[in-house]
């Protein structure tokens, strides 16, 4: 393996700035906005006025899932630094808008016809991954299994095939999950895959965001 160029540094080190960046101003942005509507239905008394703005709230943390459920954007890391920010009180609703986010994710994927989704990548010249569909679409659950272990370095192979649940869960939280698509990326290959049964990935999920949330909660954790 050969050092990185000066230049590959450099570019790597923007990439990392630029990714931080868009953490924390997301984050932020979701706090005071949180910290807004809170303040206002504290003092409204109407009680259409408050539905509003409940309303409101639940919207911003639905943008949240929906930023979540897209590949490359590091929508959980978000969550952790808003629960930072806002402690105990806001963990059950990121934990709840995280799980919606990651299951969109997966759902999108498990549902996608492959025929659609070669057809948009070759749009965008991604002939390679088009071919790679493709390919996949014929085999059957034992064929994508053995394809899958094959992709997989060393150990990682015989991990995917035993315990496919399991390895699902640790990439979501595996720290620099973000060279793999992210949390959103994982979960919509996962879907895609046809690998995964929905009611075990969505439980698998479920108790792979849990963990953060319920230290936050429980520990009632403020870090700012």
């Amino acid at each position: 393996m050969t050092d990185l160029t000066p230049r590959s540094r450099s570019l790597h080190l923007y990439r990392l700035l630029v990714r931080v960046g868009f953490i924390v101003a997301l984050a932020l942005a979701l706090h005071f906005a949180v910290n807004w509507l809170g303040e206002e239905v504290k003092q409204v008394e109407s009680g259409g006025k408050k539905l509003m703005l409940t309303g409101m709230l639940l919207l911003i943390l639905l943008a949240y899932a929906v930023v979540i459920a897209i590949p490359f954007v590091p929508g959980v890391e978000i969550g952790f630094a808003l629960m930072a920010m806002q402690g105990a009180k806001i963990a059950p609703l990121v934990f709840l808008f995280t799980f919606i986010g990651l299951s969109l994710a997966y759902l999108v994927g498990h549902m996608l016809p492959y025929p659609v989704l070669s057809r948009f990548l070759e749009s965008f010249g991604l002939r390679k991954a088009a071919l790679m569909v493709r390919d996949i679409e014929p085999l059957d659950l034992e064929q994508r299994t053995r394809l899958m272990k094959s992709r997989l370095p060393g150990f990682l192979g015989p991990l995917f095939v035993n315990w496919r649940y399991l390895f699902l869960a640790i990439l979501i939280n595996i720290p620099g999950n973000m060279v793999l698509g992210g949390g959103g990326g994982i979960c919509f290959s996962a879907g895609l895959s046809r690998l995964f049964r929905p009611p075990m990935a969505l439980a698998t999920l479920a108790l792979a965001v849990a963990p953060v949330p319920a230290v936050f909660y429980f520990m009632g954790i403020t870090l700012f």
